[in-house]
């Protein structure tokens, strides 16, 4: 089978110079016991720092530094005991590169470095031993999971007496070197695994936190500090225990980080290695690098690990964690062969029915009988008829014990793991492991209970219920603070939520003090309490006062009268508890103390029976008259002519208000006038009664003003003799001229005339309701034949003499254009409107004074074309 290896580019760059060269990849300190120091109670030591550095960084890259600072600190007191030593490289190799998988595609080159400085130290025997450390500001740039502008701290702790006794020594565990590949996406494994040199340590690896250096400004920072350190931080998902994702994990026996790679990227990676002596913690050594998942390719096969199970079916469905084009075939053998042909499948997916229950083992084969063939095997355990469940016994009380309870039933194995989470926040001693535990909780609320079921075959499930915690247990009593008659008897109803006991007290004219349906007779007022205790000890405490009295007191409302159609409320003042009003059909609620009534009649009367008991009661009446609302009627709409005034009339009570008042000559009686009102207004009258209604009633009415607008033309016209004049009025709907002379009609609106002199028409223009206007026209006869009739001169000086050169029309039908022209044969005025003219102006300015050339042309009323052009000065 083909070794899934990721194209994992280990890039340790140490940064030793003072700049920001972004390079650093890694880092390790590691060290060895030489012998005993030069003085009494003294071991010598050989401290040694490993940097590592990508010796294919272009751009803004130091070289492998030539020195690097390094403090020694006592931590019995925290003590620097070295100062800032300076220590020198002494060697820089090249770090090999283990072999690439079969068949990769797009293979990135891989170069590395890593620089070595040792320094020989003599430490005196202490109790917590000594730390060594090295700070730098910078990883290399563009990390994908965190920690790029972080600084970077490498350390080793050398244990001291607690740890060593009776003559130990130790020397460190230190890691493997060989730069492996990884493809992004791709199945791959990693060996981090160390070497210790003292044979009889066992080492246990994980995950853990890369170190920042906060502190460190620039990568010649000379200044490393003691513990503690803090570490990086990761850019979620990511974190210090799943630095490449969820699906890569370290084994804590070998020291292989294997999985499934993220996407292509840089990431920080800390790995921490345990060593044990005879079962005894020795030391934590670490080795902190950046990993670089390259964009390449590579075929190969891998299963869902440790194993697949089933505990609900016996199918499953089957996938290649691989995926790559570079996977051409695929071949599945389930390991059922009961099954038959259906034991094997040859697609990229597959999914299998089991035969059987039991534990099986699956296999796949990509690119079968070719060089970039590679397989994987998983077990699969198919146990069906697995059910979790689980019951507690809440709602509880704070402070007592709640029962859970595992209903959790399987048809194979046994049910022999449980894991309880209580859901109390903020604390983590709410768990168990047993079977069927309790837990009390200590305040009320709602909690979300876990249980994490499992069986021997590995068969696991997840289970939330809520669980809720009362401060007392639900428990009632009714009535609440009653009231009763000095001869009654008075049942007490008393509920809980769950079984328990009772007592009430005073024993005072109770017939049974253990009851939760007891009866009282007290001839005074007593408040009885009483204690509910469930079964489980919860207790709920409550209390009702008694009020005794001799009889029911009544005080009724007065006799009222209202509006007919208006409701209202039938007050009472009493002590009673319980009310029956008559007659009910013209109540809202006949059992209320204080009812809503709808009086239809004239009169009602409305009785009461107020009561403590059947035994205790007493009666009353009250009388409602109701009278009917004011009938207002403002009258009829009325129409008027413009200069006339309208008369009002209303009627239906005794007082009026009118409104708005514009116009009237008295907004307060019933008869008002309307005095010559100019437009169209709408009149509202409000009226009042004195038969028993307060409340008023309105109605309205329009007063409409008719205006007429007499309109006989055009003030003044000319025509020439024998030239037919078109009137035309407008106004209304009659007509009449005055004189008619000379009219083809004079009762229309659009007569003809044929006027031989000069003369003024006058239109009477009415409506049908007789509101009429006049108006005249003014008509001149020349005794000229048609045509245009042209000044020789203008001023154009606004005294309002002479100011617009226009052509005099008699007998004219229409201008085709009158047009005038200056010297330079410029336009600058023309026209086709009769009457028109030109102001002296040419867009907007003043023209000079001077001779203008104009000419015409015009149709006459019989239809001949008239031709004509002159000169005209303008004057100024």
């Amino acid at each position: 089978m083909m070794k899934k290896q990721l194209l994992l580019l280990i890039i340790f760059v140490g940064i030793l110079s003072p700049v920001f060269a972004k390079h650093i990849t890694g880092g390790e300190m590691i060290y060895d016991y030489l012998g005993p120091g030069a003085t009494a109670n003294t071991k010598r030591y050989r401290i040694t720092l490993l940097l590592f550095r990508d010796d294919n960084c272009t751009g803004n890259c130091s070289p492998m530094p030539v020195g690097a600072t390094i403090a020694v600190f006592n931590n019995d007191n925290n003590t620097n005991i070295t100062g800032f030593q300076e220590i020198a490289r002494t060697s820089l190799t090249i770090l090999p590169l283990n072999p690439l998988p079969p068949c990769i595609t797009n293979t990135p080159i891989l170069n590395y470095s890593a620089g070595t400085y040792p320094f020989e130290i003599d430490l005196p025997d202490n109790n917590n031993g000594y730390t060594a450390t090295y700070q730098t500001c910078c990883r290399v740039s563009g990390i994908t999971n965190g920690g790029g502008d972080e600084g970077a701290t490498y350390t080793t702790t050398i244990p001291g007496n607690s740890i060593l006794q009776n003559g130990m020594t130790d020397n460190s565990a230190r890691f493997k070197t060989g730069i492996s590949v990884i493809c992004f996406k791709k199945g791959f494994t990693l060996d981090f695994s160390a070497d210790d040199p003292d044979p009889q340590d066992s080492l246990v690896y994980s995950l853990c936190d890369a170190y920042a250096a906060p502190n460190a400004k620039d990568a010649g920072y000379a200044t490393p500090e003691q513990s503690p350190y803090t570490s990086i931080n990761y850019r979620p998902p990511f974190s210090s225990s799943f630095p490449l994702g969820n699906f890569a994990t370290i084994n804590s026996k070998t020291g292989v980080i294997s999985g499934v790679a993220p996407d292509a990227g840089k990431y920080v990676v800390s790995v921490c290695v345990n060593s044990y002596r005879n079962g005894k913690f020795i030391n934590t050594h670490r080795k902190d690098f950046i990993v670089t998942v390259a964009d390449c390719d590579l075929p190969g096969a891998k299963l869902v690990t440790p194993y697949y199970i089933n505990c609900d079916s016996s199918t499953v469905h089957f996938t290649n964690l691989v995926v790559s084009p570079l996977n051409q075939t695929f071949d599945w053998d389930f390991g059922d062969p009961a099954s038959g042909a259906n034991n094997f499948a040859t697609t990229p997916d597959a999914s299998h029915t089991y035969t059987d229950t039991g534990v099986f083992y699956v296999k796949l084969i990509v690119n079968k009988g070719s060089p970039c063939a590679d397989s994987a095997t998983s077990p699969v355990r198919i146990y069906p008829g697995f059910s979790p469940a689980f019951k507690q016994n809440s709602p509880m009380c704070k402070g007592i014990p709640v029962q859970f309870t595992d209903l959790t039933t399987t048809a194979y194995g046994t049910v022999n793991k449980w894991s309880w989470d209580f859901g109390v926040s903020g604390i983590s001693t709410d768990v168990s492991t047993i079977k069927n535990p309790t837990y009390a909780y200590a305040t009320p609320g709602t909690y979300n209970s876990t249980l994490i079921v499992s069986t021997n075959n590995g068969c696991t499930d997840t289970l939330n219920q809520p669980v809720t915690i009362l401060d007392k247990p639900a428990f009632n009593i009714v009535p609440h603070d009653t009231l009763i008659c000095i001869i009654d008897t008075l049942p007490l109803i008393a509920t809980a939520g769950a079984p328990g006991s009772i007592v009430w007290s005073p024993n005072y004219n109770i017939n049974n003090v253990n009851s939760f349906t007891p009866l009282v007779s007290p001839d005074v007022t007593t408040t009885y309490k009483v204690q509910f205790t469930d079964n489980y000890g919860c207790v709920a405490k409550d209390s009702v006062k008694v009020n005794v009295v001799s009889q029911v007191n009544l005080q009724m409302q007065t006799d009222t009268t209202i509006c007919r159609t208006d409701s209202l409320f039938l007050k009472i003042n009493s002590n009673a508890l319980y009310y029956s009003w008559t007659p009910a059909a013209t109540l809202q609620n006949p059992l209320a103390k204080n009812p809503l009534a709808l009086p239809v009649n004239a009169s009602t009367t409305y009785q009461v029976r107020a009561s403590i008991s059947n035994k205790c009661f007493t009666t009353g009446n009250v009388t409602v008259k109701t009278v009917p609302y004011p009938a207002a009627n403002a009258g009829k709409d009325t129409s008027i002519c413009f200069g006339e005034s309208a008369s009002l009339h209303a009627s239906g009570g005794s007082i009026y208000s009118w409104s708005p008042n514009t116009f009237l000559t008295n907004p307060t009686i019933f008869n008002p006038v309307s005095f010559k009102p100019t437009g169209n207004i709408t009149y509202m009258v409000t009226v009042r009664d004195t038969l028993g209604c307060p409340k008023p009633t309105s109605d309205t009415m329009q007063v409409t003003v008719i205006r007429i607008h007499a309109d006989a033309g055009p003030r003044d016209t000319s025509v020439v003799l024998t030239q037919p004049l078109q009137l035309n009025a407008t106004g209304s709907i009659n007509y009449l001229w005055n004189p008619p002379t000379w009219l083809s009609n004079p009762t229309i609106s659009n007569p003809v005339s044929l006027p031989k002199e000069n003369i003024v028409y006058t239109v009477k223009v009415s409506d049908a309701q007789g509101c009429f206007d006049m108006d005249t026209i003014n008509v001149r006869v020349f005794k000229v034949a048609p045509d245009l009739y042209v000044p020789t001169a203008f001023s154009p000086d606004a005294d309002g003499v002479n100011d617009i050169f226009r052509p005099i029309a008699l007998g004219i039908k229409s201008l085709e254009y009158f047009r005038v022209y200056n010297r330079w044969g410029q336009l600058v005025y023309t026209t086709t409107q009769i009457g028109a003219g030109w102001d002296g102006k040419l867009k907007g300015a003043d023209q000079p004074l001077g001779t203008y050339v104009w000419y015409a042309e015009a149709t006459d009323y019989l239809g001949k074309k008239i031709k004509k052009k002159g000169s005209v000065i303008l004057i100024r």
